[in-house]
């Protein structure tokens, strides 16, 4: 009897002693598990405005008989500035983000520089670049602790317009114009501004491009020999502020 009283007791106490231990863990305050930063969401279409410089690399030979394939000129470099607007898309797979963006740019790209032997080396070659445009597939990684930074490559083709020149002082000037084709590729990188939960956001961004038009007949004047083939190439870099909507 004296030991089944002594159990009760010990059963007694422990449920007791539980109780009082699961009173004191209710009180106790809760403590909330550690808020989650919000990540930057590229999905979406963006317009932009950017600037920079490009140079480049221009050759030509005389494409008119005796003289076919006979350099009209040593290689010589184009260069200015460069300013437009851009507008793309893109679509976010988890870190991975690919679009297409599109720019059109005005350039002051030009030079002019003398003819060489066997041709007058008092006549001129001139080659000027009015505008440039580029529509590209864009493939990007977000990196940073929100993915604010994407870095990324790009690639598709390209179109410039284009003036070319020869001119003998005293003798003529001719001048004729192209539209040129080719394909650009280059990287480059862009950073998320504000906050990123927000509905709209801006970017800035820099980026290389390079574009390579090939070669293209100029004819000036089929009565002269004074028609060229210009082979014609440019590095563009530049920098865009972007509006993301």
């Amino acid at each position: 009897m004296r030991n089944t009283l002594f159990g009760a007791g010990v059963v007694t106490a422990l449920i007791a002693g539980s109780a009082g231990t699961s009173a004191v863990a209710a009180d106790l305050p809760v403590k909330a598990p550690p808020p989650v930063a919000a990540v930057w969401e590229w999905t979406g279409c963006y317009v932009g405005v950017s600037g920079g410089g490009t140079w480049g690399r221009t050759s030509n030979v005389d494409t008119t008989p005796p003289f076919v394939g006979l350099p009209v000129t040593n290689p010589f470099n184009v260069k200015g500035g460069i300013v437009g607007g851009t507008v793309g898309c893109n679509y976010q797979i988890r870190q991975w983000v690919i679009g297409i963006e599109n720019d059109l740019s005005w350039t002051n790209a030009r030079a002019t520089v003398n003819e060489i032997p066997p041709f007058s080396t008092a006549a001129t070659i001139g080659v000027k670049e009015r505008w440039i445009d580029t529509l590209r597939g864009r493939l990007g990684y977000k990196v940073g602790a929100q993915n604010q930074l994407l870095l990324f490559v790009t690639g598709g083709v390209a179109w410039a317009g284009t003036t070319a020149t020869t001119c003998l002082p005293g003798v003529f000037c001719n001048s004729v114009s192209n539209t040129r084709t080719g394909w650009a590729a280059g990287a480059g990188g862009e950073w998320a501004l504000g906050r990123p939960v927000a509905r709209n956001w801006w970017s800035v961004k820099l980026e290389y491009i390079h574009v390579d038009f090939g070669g293209k007949d100029y004819q000036f004047d089929p009565t002269l020999t004074t028609n060229k083939r210009f082979n014609l190439r440019n590095e563009i870099v530049r920098a865009g502020l972007n509006f993301h909507f």
